[in-house]
């Protein structure tokens, strides 16, 4: 009978290895459905979490092309305002050019009709000047070289 009561109690007895073979494989069974609805879990709430950050992030970048939009509308109307006011500088600056250059010509002929007239009063009141003194140092001269002949004649 201790045989039988042996078998019975090993058969009883459930083998220690099969025991911790099934304890393992509904660990890991129990770990996977435990990682699984974890995981499912997770995936819902990102999703959730995704939605609304990507309204959240459509609307930053919605808000940030509109700035952008008006940033670039205010830089070209700032452009356009100073090629405006380039423009019409450039204008005025050629304008104020142009005026100089005509008012130094008209100048520069005026002082060219003004030399010319006073060289020729001057040309002609040296001339005149001249005969003046020169007239009466000729007839002294052609007086002397006269008599001289007439001296050098008689002898």
């Amino acid at each position: 009978m201790s045989k039988e009561k042996n078998s019975e109690k090993e058969s009883g007895k459930e083998n220690p290895f099969l025991k911790g073979w099934n304890d393992f494989v509904s660990g890991i069974n129990k770990g996977f459905t435990s990682f699984k609805t974890s995981l499912e879990e997770q995936s819902v709430k990102n999703k959730e979490a995704f939605d609304k950050n990507k309204e959240k992030a459509n609307n930053f970048f919605k808000g940030i092309k509109n700035n952008w939009d008006g940033q670039l509308q205010k830089w070209d109307d700032d452009i356009k305002k100073v090629q405006l006011e380039n423009k019409e500088q450039w204008d005025a600056k050629k304008e104020q050019f142009v005026k100089n250059v005509e008012k130094w010509q008209q100048q520069t002929r005026e002082d060219w009709n003004d030399g010319v007239k006073s060289w020729n009063r001057q040309m002609i009141k040296g001339s005149y000047m001249f005969l003046l003194f020169m007239v009466p140092i000729l007839i002294v001269f052609i007086v002397i070289i006269f008599v001289l002949q007439k001296v050098f004649d008689f002898f």
